[in-house]
C-alpha cells in the first residue's frame, strides 16, 4: 500500500509541478490564438480550422528547442503525406481502378517512408496525411482540403513555437542540480549499505540497492539531458552558462561514481566469495571504513568547505586497506582479484578529486603500489 501511495505521489508531482502547469497554459493559450488567427487567412477553408489547434498539440513540448525541431519535423512529413494523397487522389480520377487499391498503396508507402529517422517525428504524421487527403480531398466541395489542412497545420506549429519562445521559455538547470544533488545522497547511502554488508553478504538486498540506484541514475541523466535542451535555442538560457557546465560535469562524476559503486556490489554481494574470504578480519574492518569513507566523500557537495578534508579521509582510508591486505605472495590471478575492490575504491575517490581546491597527499596510492609492487598490471 505504501508503495501505491508513493507511485501515486511521484505522479501527481509530475502532473501538478510548475514546469507542467506553466507548459499546460502555454499549450491552450496558443491553442485559442492558433484558433482565431487561421479564419484571417487567404485561401484557407475556415471549416478545417481545427486543424490549428491540433498543429499547437503537435509540437508543444517543453523546451524551445524540441519544439522547433518538432515542428520542422512535422511540417516536412506532412507535407510529404499531403503530397503523396494528391499523387493517389489524382491517380485514381484519371483510371477506373477501385479506390481501395490506391488507399492501400498510399498506406504502405506511407509506412514505408515512416522508416525513415531523419523525419523524426514527422514519421508519424506522414502516412495519417496522406490517408486523409486521399479519403477527404476527393469529396464534392473538398479541393482546397490539402491547402487548407497543410496552412492550418502549420500555423498552429508556428504559433505554438513562438509563443513557447515568447512566454517564460523554460530552463531546467536547477530542477536536474536538485535531481543530482538527490543521486549523490542516494549513492552515499548505497555504499554505507555495501559497508554494513562487508562481515554478512545479503546479496538480495545489495541487488535491490543497486538496481534501485540504476534507476535513479537514468532519470537524472534524463533530466540533466532535459535541462541541456532547455538552454539550445533559449534567449534565457546565456545567463545559464555556468549552471550547465556545472550540471554536465557533475553527471559525468556520478556516472563515474555509480559504475564504481556498481563493481563494489559484485564484491559485496560475494559473487566470488574468495575476493571477501581472502581477506583477514582486519582488511574486512578496512574494506568497510574505506567504502564508508568514500560514501560521505560522495555525498558531500562539490562547493562544500569539507570537501577537501573528506576526499583526504577518503585517500587515507583507502591506504589503510591496501595495508592491511595480504601480501602478494600467491599467483597473479588471486593478486588481482585482491586489488579490485582498492581499485573500485580508487575510482569513487577520483569521481570526487576534480572538484576539490588541491590534490589530497598521495600516501594511498604509495600504500597500494607497496602493498602490490609484484603486481602491476592486474588481470580484469
Amino acid at each position: 500500500m505504501s508503495q501505491v501511495r508513493a507511485r501515486l505521489r511521484a505522479g501527481r508531482e509530475h502532473a501538478l509541478n510548475r514546469d507542467r502547469l506553466l507548459l499546460a497554459a502555454k499549450t491552450a493559450a496558443a491553442a485559442a490564438i492558433a484558433w482565431l488567427i487561421v479564419p484571417l487567412l487567404p485561401f484557407v477553408n475556415n471549416e478545417y480550422s481545427y486543424y490549428a489547434p491540433f498543429g499547437v498539440l503537435v509540437v508543444m513540448y517543453p523546451t524551445v528547442a524540441a519544439t522547433a525541431r518538432t515542428g520542422g519535423q512535422t511540417l516536412l512529413g506532412l507535407a510529404i503525406g499531403i503530397g503523396l494523397g494528391v499523387g493517389a487522389l489524382g491517380a485514381t480520377e484519371l483510371s477506373d481502378i477501385p479506390p481501395v487499391i490506391p488507399l492501400a498503396i498510399v498506406v504502405g508507402v506511407g509506412v514505408l517512408l515512416g522508416g525513415i529517422h531523419r523525419l523524426g517525428a514527422g514519421r508519424d504524421i506522414l502516412a495519417v496525411a496522406a490517408v486523409f487527403v486521399l479519403l477527404l480531398a476527393g469529396q464534392a466541395g473538398a479541393d482546397d482540403y490539402p491547402l487548407s489542412y497543410l496552412v492550418t497545420m502549420g500555423v498552429g506549429i508556428v504559433v505554438g513555437l513562438v509563443v513557447n519562445l515568447v512566454i517564460v521559455p523554460p530552463l531546467y538547470f536547477q530542477r536536474a542540480s536538485g535531481k543530482l544533488n538527490a543521486l549523490r545522497d542516494a549513492t552515499g547511502d548505497v555504499l554505507d549499505t555495501f559497508a554494513d554488508h562487508v562481515d554478512d553478504p545479503d546479496p538480495a538486498q545489495v541487488d535491490t540497492a543497486r538496481a534501485d540506484l540504476d534507476d535513479l541514475t537514468a532519470e537524472v541523466r534524463r533530466e540533466v539531458t532535459e535541462a541541456d535542451e532547455s538552454g539550445r535555442a533559449n534567449p534565457r538560457g546565456r545567463r545559464h552558462r555556468q549552471e550547465q557546465k556545472d550540471n554536465a560535469r557533475r553527471m559525468a562524476s556520478m556516472d563515474l561514481a555509480v559504475a564504481a559503486t556498481r563493481d563494489l556490489a559484485e564484491v559485496v554481494a560475494g559473487r566470488d566469495p574468495a575476493v571477501l574470504d581472502d581477506m583477514t578480519e582486519d582488511a574486512k574492518a578496512r574494506f568497510a571504513e574505506a567504502i564508508r569513507a568514500c560514501a560521505d566523500l560522495t555525498r558531500t557537495p562539490i562547493d562544500d568547505d569539507a570537501l577537501d578534508e573528506r576526499l583526504t579521509a577518503a585517500h587515507d582510508a583507502l591506504g589503510r586497506y591496501a595495508n592491511a591486505l595480504p601480501s602478494a605472495s600467491v599467483t597473479s590471478s588471486t593478486k588481482a582479484h585482491r586489488i579490485e575492490p582498492a581499485i573500485f575504491l580508487r575510482r569513487l575517490v577520483d569521481a570526487s578529486t576534480p572538484f576539490a581546491s588541491a590534490e589530497p597527499d598521495a600516501a594511498a596510492d604509495d600504500a597500494q603500489d607497496d602493498a602490490h609492487s609484484e603486481d602491476d598490471t592486474p588481470a580484469r
